[in-house]
């Protein structure tokens, strides 16, 4: 079975203050664009069979929102090898690793991370702004050069 494979990255986010960068919470406005992404992807009928998120809150943050919005959703896994400066090669192997290299995985990470990512697996490396999301189709399972992009979306203005 191939892997159908989305990297999102977390949605706008505050400025970091006391806590440090991982304490940043998403602001309004990106709770809004997810909650808007969530909601097209839910009329679609949208459903992963794994959702796996960084650690980071922001990133829990928009996971969660995204799950909310999805009937039948799996329960969010966290996995380390999602924060920003993981190398994507180890990505993969936490895959492996959680039997999750087949079906209809989502990642919830951070850049550089998920623009690294989706070069190692598809050789071009998309625009991540907050909020995006690319869906890449690895027929023959993941692995460098592996993967075809097959979807992209920004999110549109909220406010």
């Amino acid at each position: 079975m191939p892997l159908v494979l989305e990297i999102l990255r977390h949605g706008e986010a505050e400025p970091a203050v006391s806590g440090g960068d991982a304490a940043r919470p998403l602001s309004p406005a990106g709770r809004r664009a997810v909650a808007a992404l969530a909601a097209a992807l839910a009329i679609e009928g949208w459903g992963p069979k794994r959702i796996f998120s960084s650690p980071i809150l922001r990133a829990r943050q928009t996971a969660q929102i995204v799950r909310d919005a999805t009937p039948r959703a799996p329960a969010i896994e966290p996995l380390d090898e999602l924060l920003p400066e993981r190398d994507p090669s180890d990505v993969l192997a936490a895959l492996g690793a959680h039997q999750a290299n087949t079906g209809h995985v989502l990642l919830v990470t951070h850049q550089p991370l998920a623009g690294r990512l989706a070069a190692l697996l598809t050789g071009d490396a998309p625009a991540f702004r907050p909020g995006t999301l690319v869906r890449i189709e690895c027929a023959a399972g993941p692995g460098p050069g592996r993967g075809r992009l097959i979807l992209s979306i920004e999110p549109g203005p909220v406010d």
